[in-house]
């Protein structure tokens, strides 16, 4: 697990993996992916007092059977019995089309896919992700228009290692005109690629293997054939240089990853402090104490500064 790997530091000639509070940075970001999600879910009775409740009183005494169905399916949201709510506004939805109601149908098919969003959000919180799955499909055929089911499948689809398609189904969610949820996808994606290269990078203990650095890099480059880079990938392909004694590509790495950095000083000083390795590696002693200067920040200041007392 993560959380159970010590805080580790390399001194001078020995490669540094990722410490505790490095992969801790990557555990949050996927948590706080999670919980947008789950901040997406739809205030369905919210909807259903603004866009059916008043259908409701007019079609009262209309003796249609699509309508009927609709008051039904209102009906049964107000009582949160929302299997049967389901069950109607797929049945309202079905025979509004049929009856020429393009309204009815809309609403109806929206409402459903919303039931079946928390329906499948249920089940994935509960790791059921292949039934989880079953929901999420249904609302995206029922509405496709509907985003946070395209989010919630790539989501379900990650937990169970179906990277590949859990990418193409974030990026249907990336094309939603809900700014929230095509950037939680956005979020997702990196999120995968960045955990799987840095879990491959602390693989190794101590130091990171050849192989297991070729690894995240192979990640990175596919994160970075869907979506640019930010800076937190930076700084694990710079991480990935350095353990390969690539030392150029490393600094290289880090400073894109600096251009671009927007966080706090302890996520800045990590670059500089692989950057300022890097550089110390290749023999640029002189750059790499500028460097280490810069990384005197959280859990990195008591490694910069030994590197600063010794070069």
């Amino acid at each position: 697990m993560l959380g159970d790997r010590k805080k580790y530091f390399s001194y001078p000639h020995n490669h540094r993996v990722l410490s505790l509070t490095e992969e801790m940075m990557i555990v949050n970001r996927t948590s706080r992916i999670m919980q947008l999600a789950k901040n997406l879910a739809p205030a369905l009775l919210i909807f259903l007092f603004m866009a059916g409740a008043s259908a409701s009183s007019a079609y009262a005494q209309d003796d249609q059977e699509y309508k009927r169905a609709y008051n039904a399916a209102i009906e049964a949201a107000k009582a949160k019995n929302y299997d049967e709510a389901h069950k109607q506004f797929v049945r309202a939805a079905d025979l509004a089309k049929k009856a020429g109601d393009a309204d009815i149908a809309d609403r109806s098919n929206k409402v459903a896919a919303q039931i079946d969003y928390n329906r499948g959000k249920q089940l994935s919180d509960n790791e059921k992700y292949e039934d989880a799955l079953k929901h999420f499909e249904a609302g995206i055929k029922r509405y496709p228009k509907y985003a946070n089911n395209y989010l919630g499948k790539g989501l379900a689809l990650s937990k169970v290692n179906k990277t590949d398609e859990a990418v193409a189904v974030f990026q249907e969610a990336r094309k939603s005109d809900d700014s929230k949820v095509a950037r939680a996808a956005e979020d997702a994606i990196r999120g995968m690629f960045v955990y799987k290269a840095s879990s491959a990078l602390s693989r190794g203990g101590e130091k990171a293997s050849r192989a297991d650095a070729q690894e995240a890099i192979s990640h990175l480059t596919k994160l970075q054939e869907v979506i640019p880079l930010d800076s937190d990938a930076y700084y694990y392909l710079a991480e990935a240089y350095k353990a390969l004694g690539d030392y150029d590509q490393s600094i290289t790495a880090a400073n894109k990853g600096l251009e671009m950095h927007t966080g706090s000083k302890s996520d800045k000083a990590r670059l500089y402090f692989v950057k300022g390795e890097a550089l110390m590696f290749k023999g640029d002693n002189a750059s790499a104490k500028a460097a280490f200067s810069e990384a005197r920040f959280g859990s990195f200041k008591a490694p910069a500064e030994h590197y600063l007392e010794t070069l």
